[in-house]
């Protein structure tokens, strides 16, 4: 348990004992009487105690799962990231070979432009 959820736990324990002690001592009470409310509230205490700690492992149980769920779907996020990365490697293959050969025919074409206004043709 970490240091500031114990810090909570002692601080409810405390207060709750604190208020159970000035509200017996504030009501004038017999002493049979002033034993079952004293009784009661001891109860009543640790039913409290036993829900925050109840509640605390169900917190914990809930973070835990959803932690798993999380890194489970980021690697199948993952995964198709890396599957649609291929497939569009694969499907833009072609077009970069009839690019290479569209550049190489272009460059082709300028070198022959360069060598006809290099010589100039005779008449």
């Amino acid at each position: 348990m970490k240091k500031e959820q114990k810090s909570v736990l002692i601080g409810f324990a405390v207060g709750s004992v604190i208020t159970a002690a000035v509200t017996l001592l504030s009501t004038p009470k017999s002493g049979k009487e002033l034993r079952v409310d004293l009784k009661d509230s001891t109860n009543k205490l640790r039913q409290s105690l036993l829900d925050v700690r109840q509640e605390g492992i169900s917190l914990k149980e809930q973070i835990v799962q959803v932690s798993k769920e999380g890194v489970e779907a980021f690697k199948e996020v993952a995964t198709d990231l890396k599957e649609d990365i291929q497939t569009w490697r694969k499907d833009i293959e072609p077009n970069i070979e009839n690019i290479k050969t569209d550049v190489e025919t272009i460059n082709g074409t300028v070198t022959e432009l360069q060598e006809e206004v290099k010589t100039p043709e005779k008449k």
